[in-house]
């Protein structure tokens, strides 16, 4: 006959947790028996985890085509350099240049490639004859701010304005504008000179000192011109160091 003792048998297993087989022990307890324990989503659950899966995959597709809209325009419109509008920028600085008060009128302006993704655009504006030097600064001003406007976009914008004798060109820097203009009317009266150009060398419209360029008209040979380019230059320089200096004999 076997005894049982008080820690043996069935009873006592179920008591104390322990189990009567391999399979029972304390995982069962904690997890359940076997995966059948493990929540299942129900039908509810998984509509709506599909739902917003497939919200959130349209959200992102309406956002990347609002991108792609935004990037395709702009990048037909010639923001940040790529594939410039060179013509619409003339277009641009043409109508403004226009409305400008002492605009005689706008001849049409030429561009040229620079760069891969860079151009220079620029146009000359006739001023009305008779202006005042007070005027001709506004107008100088009043241009500048119509550049500054059409300038961008992979195109580099410039103009030349022509005061009868004079011929200033005009960036969107409009104190640099008016120095120009102040220096062009500073070479008129040398001796010698009829006719004044401040503008910018062949690299283009630029406010740097070492990219403009003086050109004054005069008919003096020899000595005389030779006299006239030496006062000519060093006034530019004061202004502009390093500026290009020439003469010509007409526009």
């Amino acid at each position: 006959m076997t005894i049982q003792g008080p820690d043996s048998g069935p009873e006592w297993a179920r008591w104390s947790g322990r189990g009567t087989g391999p399979d029972e022990d304390d995982l069962d307890r904690a997890f359940g028996p076997d995966t059948a324990s493990v929540a299942s989503p129900s039908n509810r659950q998984r509509v709506r985890r599909g739902s917003v899966i497939a919200v959130s995959v349209v959200v992102v597709g309406v956002v990347l085509a609002l991108v792609l809209t935004t990037i395709i325009g702009s990048v037909q419109s010639g923001v940040g350099g790529v594939f410039p509008q060179p013509q619409a920028a003339l277009d641009r600085l043409r109508a403004l240049a226009s409305d400008v008060d002492g605009v005689q009128r706008v001849q049409d302006g030429r561009s040229e490639k620079r760069s891969f993704a860079g151009y220079d655009a620029t146009a000359v504006v006739v001023a009305a004859p008779g202006m005042s030097e007070d005027r001709q600064t506004a107008l100088v001003r009043a241009l500048s701010a119509a550049v500054a406007q059409a300038d961008g976009n992979g195109v580099r914008v410039g103009v030349e304005v022509r005061f009868e004798s004079l011929r200033v060109g005009v960036t969107k820097d409009a104190a640099v504008s008016e120095r120009r203009l102040t220096l062009a009317r500073s070479l008129a009266t040398i001796g010698g000179v009829s006719a004044v150009r401040c503008s910018w060398t062949a690299d283009g419209p630029s406010e740097d000192p070492d990219a403009q360029r003086v050109e004054v008209v005069t008919a003096g040979r020899g000595q005389g011109l030779g006299a006239v380019m030496a006062v000519a230059t060093d006034r530019t320089h004061a202004v502009f160091p390093d500026a290009e200096v020439a003469s010509r004999t007409s526009f």
